[in-house]
C-alpha cells in the first residue's frame, strides 16, 4: 500500500501560518514579479480565481471580494517543504518525496490505515500547522486518486477494496488521472472514455494501440 501526502494549497496556507488573520479569508499567491497566479486558497477558488490568471486581468475580482494577495516567497516555501517531510518520515522509511508539496510514503503491512491516515494528518497540522490531505491505495495512481477524494472526507481516504476503489473511480474525471496526458485524454474523451472506471475497463491492446 501507497499513502500520497499532500499539503492542501501549500503556498497560500504558508502564509497564513505567519498572518493567521487570512485563515478562513480568499488568498491567492502571485508568480516572480507578480505576473500571474500560482497558488489560490479555497476560497478564492470558490470566489471564481483561476490558476494562472495574469494578475493586471483580474485586479477588480480580486477588490471585489476582498482578496488577499501574496507574492511568491520560495525560501520560506522550501523551509516548511521540509518540516513537513521530517514529520511524515516519521511513519516509515519508505519516503519519496514528490514534490514542495507531496510526498508518497510506503506502507506495506501496516494496519489501520484510516486510523494510520488520520494520524499523519494530525501530526503534520500540530507540528507545521499545515494543513494536509492523506489518500491510501494499492499503487501511487490509486493513490493519488483517493487523495484527492479524501478532501471530501475530512482529509484521509482509504481505497483498499475492489469496492472501495470502483466506487471512486466512477465518477473520476479520466484527465485528472495521473500519468493520463492532455492529449491523450483528449483522445479518450472523443472516444467517450470520460471517467477513469471506463478507462481501467479498457482493454491493454485498445491502450497501448491509441
Amino acid at each position: 500500500m501507497f499513502a500520497l501526502a499532500d499539503c492542501n494549497n501549500f503556498y497560500a496556507s504558508c502564509h497564513r501560518l505567519f498572518e493567521p488573520q487570512y485563515n478562513g479569508v480568499p488568498v491567492v499567491v502571485l508568480s516572480n514579479n507578480d505576473g500571474c497566479v500560482i497558488a489560490r486558497s479555497d476560497e478564492a477558488k470558490t470566489c471564481g480565481i483561476k490558476m494562472g490568471a495574469p494578475f493586471f486581468k483580474i485586479k477588480d475580482e480580486i477588490a471585489k471580494h476582498n482578496i488577499a494577495v501574496f507574492s511568491s516567497h520560495y525560501t520560506l516555501y522550501g523551509d516548511i517543504s521540509a518540516r513537513v517531510m521530517t514529520n511524515l518520515a516519521r511513519f516509515t522509511p519508505d519516503v519519496e518525496v514528490y514534490s514542495i508539496d507531496e510526498c508518497f510514503l510506503g506502507l506495506k503491512g501496516y494496519d489501520c490505515l484510516q486510523n494510520y491516515g488520520k494520524e499523519m494528518r494530525d501530526t503534520v497540522i500540530q507540528h507545521t500547522g499545515i494543513p494536509i490531505s492523506v489518500g491510501i491505495a494499492p499503487t501511487k495512481v490509486l493513490a493519488k486518486v483517493a487523495n484527492k477524494t479524501s478532501k471530501k472526507h475530512n482529509g484521509v481516504m482509504v481505497l483498499e477494496t475492489e469496492e472501495q476503489i470502483s466506487k471512486a473511480l466512477v465518477d473520476y474525471p479520466v484527465e485528472d488521472l495521473w500519468g493520463v496526458g492532455r492529449q491523450f485524454s483528449h483522445k479518450l474523451i472523443k472516444e467517450g472514455i470520460e471517467t477513469a472506471a471506463q478507462f481501467r475497463a479498457l482493454p491493454m491492446a485498445w491502450v497501448q494501440a491509441h
